[in-house]
């Protein structure tokens, strides 16, 4: 059996001979409405056979409707409309009330336009807008409250720099050294210099005190001392201050003296200073060992009533409710060792503060932070209250370690 999926015969639909409206017909008018119905099409002959029916069956044409827009009363209330929902009554409000409509003011031509007047204001409506100067009194009276203000705030700014600073009364006066006009016996590659090396080299050599003491300044003062606190270098037979030791000439602290450095025969640093007494050199033990009356371990424990020291002396800011800023300087005290720290305080206005100054006012250079200066101290007990390991300075004995 042959199928027809494919069968691409043209079959033209058809087609009324005129597609126009039926003018023989007349338009119905609909009892009761406003509106008018349009006759039906003449699409095929059949059609027209059977006018009746299409009537019934709804098909007569398109049907236009002419919807007159009413505009209601403003003055007529709205009634609200109430609708059931199951048990329950809701009452639709009106959104809004109109107002009835006003015309403006009909003027007929060639009557003179004549502009009403600013109408009476009422309340705070009759000052809004305007601008009133504000009396001069005030602003003269704020003006010169905030110069009083500002002047206070500038003297109590001042009076403050100056409380905490504690300026003295009278300027202080730097204590002045003896000067000494000639390095005798230190001249740089000298016989002082060979003197002091071989010296070293029999110092670092020496198996007891007894060996050491010929070399010593003031050795019968210190012979208790050097027996118990002298330690032995235990240099070997063959060795010699030569390389790696600097020989330096210095006249701090009053008096001629010269520092020999370089590395033990244990490779650790030592600064050995000699003195010239009765025309010979001499090693200033104390100053080589940075001998006191108390060591930095008692004094960082609190321990004892302080008396002379030898430190490296750095100023610094560090303060407390006991050494206060307005009546104290503070000190840094590095022990001659480097391994420990206390802190000393001079008193403003004093000798000792007086001295202190002159030393780091010496040394100090511009943008150049202060360097730390070998001095030799004499401490004072603390007041009540103070820290363990802080102590106050009584004396600033001499520049340097070595004594006059």
């Amino acid at each position: 059996m042959a199928s027809d999926i494919h069968d691409t015969t043209y079959y033209p639909l058809p087609v009324a001979p005129a597609d126009v409206w039926d003018m023989e017909e007349r338009p119905v008018e609909i009892q009761g409405a406003c509106g008018t119905l349009l006759p039906a099409t003449r699409r095929l002959e059949s059609r027209r056979q059977a006018p009746a029916r299409m009537m019934n069956e709804g098909s007569r044409g398109l049907r236009i409707d002419i919807a007159v827009a009413t505009r209601k009363d403003p003055a007529t209330p709205t009634k609200a409309e109430i609708k059931q929902f199951g048990g329950a009554v809701v009452k639709l409000e009106p959104l809004h009330h109109e107002e009835p409509f006003q015309a403006n003011k009909v003027i007929p031509v060639g009557e003179r336009v004549t502009q009403e007047g600013p109408r009476e204001l009422q309340g705070e409506g009759k000052d809004w807008g305007t601008a009133h100067a504000p009396p001069r009194f005030w602003l003269w009276s704020a003006g010169v409250a905030i110069a009083l203000a500002l002047i206070a705030a500038l003297a109590y700014h001042e009076l403050y720099l100056i409380d905490r600073k504690q300026v003295p009364g009278r300027a202080l006066e730097l204590v002045e050294e003896a000067k000494v006009d000639e390095v005798e016996g230190f001249e740089i590659g000298g016989t002082s210099e060979e003197t002091a090396r071989s010296m070293a080299a029999v110092y670092a050599k020496a198996k007891t005190p007894e060996e050491v003491m010929p070399l010593i300044r003031n050795a019968e003062r210190l012979s208790a001392r050097l027996k118990l606190d002298w330690q032995p270098w235990n240099g070997p037979d063959n060795w010699q201050a030569e390389l790696g030791h600097t020989w330096e000439v210095s006249v701090k602290g009053g008096i001629c003296h010269g520092l020999l450095c370089g590395q033990k025969p244990d490779f650790s640093r030592y600064g050995m200073f000699f003195v010239c007494e009765e025309g010979s050199l001499r090693i200033d033990w104390e100053a080589t060992q940075g001998l006191g009356d108390a060591d930095f371990a008692t004094l960082n424990r609190g321990v004892g009533s302080g008396g002379v020291i030898r430190a490296y002396l750095t100023p610094e800011n560090f303060y407390s409710l006991v050494f206060q800023e307005a009546e104290y300087a503070a000190y840094k005290m590095l022990a001659p060792d480097r391994d420990l720290v206390i802190w000393g305080y001079v008193k403003h206005g004093t000798p000792a503060e007086t001295a202190l100054r002159k030393v780091f006012e010496a040394e100090k250079h511009a943008d150049a932070p202060l360097l730390e200066q070998a001095v030799t101290l004499r401490l004072a007990p603390p007041p009540k209250g103070a820290q363990k390991n802080q102590w106050l300075i009584g004396e600033m004995l001499h520049i340097d370690w070595v004594s006059p």
